[in-house]
């Protein structure tokens, strides 16, 4: 499935001699895991469809995730050089064009929704999933609290309800959209898997901040002044938590046709 995901990727935003789709595929097309537009795609055969029909909502989350990397890059917010091994975006480019790329991705995101090879409400009901996840209420208000909690101690509740924005909601968007392009409207059951799936990514995350596996530079975070679940909980209190939200998660597959399907072994592939 990844091949397809690159190919559709490479069609949707072709080589143009033009520096902001330069700049756009520099990020997109950058060697990934494409853990978004695969959960998409899982979850869509989870429901019983073929997957392939869920490419192009797949795709524009990935769209949607790269933009929100090149933004986090930027100076005026995590300020970090490196990016899946090779430099960020706003090091080569610039950080206007930087800028300006991720928004393209965002934009041009929608309009492969609106264009998808769907029926009309579904199509419409996965723009409205995508833009509440990825706005105020989910990925954007959760950088808007990194943001604002940098430098200062801060609650476990408090970082729960960060991670749930800044990594769970676009993680829950993946499982919405699979459902939706299925013809299911997604369930509060859906939700939490999504939900608890992207905090304990998060968690991982946080773990690989602190010994650099993720092809950043060891201890950005500590580095930004940012609390994270590490610095909350310690190492092996973070891993305790990964374990228990496994075992959640891993119930719930339960209560999804077929128990889960191939988004149940996607998920714990991942985790594991």
């Amino acid at each position: 499935m990844i091949e397809k995901i690159e190919q559709r990727l490479r069609e949707l935003i072709p080589a143009r001699d033009e520096t902001i789709f330069e700049a756009a595929r520099y990020s997109l097309l950058s060697k990934g895991k494409r853990l978004r537009p695969l959960l998409t795609l899982a979850t869509a055969a989870a429901f019983g469809v073929d997957p392939l029909t869920a490419l192009d909502p797949a795709c524009a989350l990935e769209m949607i995730h790269a933009y929100s990397l090149i933004h986090d890059d930027l100076p005026c917010m995590d300020n970090d050089d490196l990016r899946r091994g090779q430099p960020t975006l706003h090091k080569v480019y610039g950080e206007a064009m930087a800028l300006l790329a991720g928004d393209y991705l965002l934009t041009f995101a929608f309009e492969v929704i609106a264009n998808a090879n769907l029926g009309r409400e579904q199509r419409l009901q996965i723009v409205k999933t995508v833009a509440m996840r990825c706005g105020a209420p989910g990925m954007i208000g959760g950088q808007v609290m990194d943001i604002e909690q940098t430098g200062k101690e801060i609650e476990e509740e408090t970082l729960m309800l960060m991670h749930e924005g800044k990594t769970a909601a676009l993680f829950t968007a993946c499982l919405e959209c699979g459902s939706l392009v299925a013809g299911y409207p997604p369930t509060p059951l859906l939700q939490t898997i999504g939900r608890e799936f992207g905090l304990a990514y998060q968690f991982q995350n946080d773990l690989q901040d602190v010994s650099a596996t993720a092809g950043k530079k060891a201890g950005g975070d500590a580095a930004n002044h940012k609390q994270t679940a590490v610095t909350l909980f310690g190492v092996d209190g973070v891993k305790e938590r990964v374990r228990s939200i496994k075992k959640s998660i891993d119930e719930k597959f339960m209560g999804l046709p077929n128990q889960g399907g191939p988004l149940a072994a996607l998920m714990q592939q991942i985790l594991t």
